[in-house]
């Protein structure tokens, strides 16, 4: 077991239990919370948005133990954690409580997931195949979807939770995403950004300067 396997377990953990209580909420439990008085949502809807929660779990499973070689916190595994059920919950109860039919909205949120998925997935897992070559060690990567935007990883988790809230068929769903826009741009890549261009030094600096920093071809 390496120095982190508990914390990694820890996130992993946590986020199958909100993808448990998404699932719950979604199949009897708004019914049991509310004494029976929840609105029947479309059934289609209900499946999914455990869909969307399933898969990112599995998602994070990948990345936490596959694409993730640096140690993580307990700290950083609970906070995240905590945040993904969250996402989870809101997701399921926003969702759980919309009786309307599935439309063209949610089919567009079912693109921009998959959209989301892969623009962060294969971002990560190019990057991590890049990194395995030793001659590559010391260098910064640009190459692969990196070349669009510095941190095109976490611009897909934002396309990824924007299709999800969709899904859901509530506007109120979107405060999810537009949180983690604000916390990405205020708070996560400045100080991400500092901190490669302490580790790389020109090479870095060279690159954000010729390259978007979180929207490809814009931003």
């Amino acid at each position: 077991m390496t120095a982190s396997t508990g914390q990694k377990l820890t996130l992993v953990g946590l986020n199958g239990v909100g993808v448990l209580l998404g699932a719950w909420l979604l199949f009897g439990g708004l019914d049991v919370l509310s004494g029976g008085r929840a609105p029947d949502a479309d059934l289609g809807r209900r499946i999914l948005i455990v869909a969307c929660s399933f898969v990112y779990f599995l998602r994070i499973v990948g990345t936490t133990f596959v694409m993730v070689k640096r140690a993580v916190s307990y700290a950083e595994a609970i906070g995240v954690g905590v945040w993904i059920i969250l996402i989870h919950l809101t997701m399921a109860v926003l969702g759980g409580l919309n009786s309307g039919p599935i439309g063209l909205v949610a089919v567009i949120g079912v693109v921009l997931y998959v959209l989301g998925s892969v623009l962060n997935t294969a971002s990560e897992y190019l990057r991590k195949r890049w990194k395995e070559h030793p001659g590559n060690a010391g260098h910064v990567y640009t190459g692969g979807l990196f070349r669009y935007a510095v941190h095109i990883n976490y611009f897909g988790d934002c396309v990824l939770f924007t299709g999800f809230a969709l899904v859901t068929g509530s506007a109120w769903a979107l405060i999810i995403p537009a949180l983690m826009v604000c916390m990405f741009v205020f708070y996560m890549i400045p100080a991400l950004d500092k901190h490669l261009a302490e580790h790389y030094g020109d090479a870095f600096v060279e690159y954000r300067e010729r390259t978007a920093r979180f929207v490809p071809f814009v931003y």
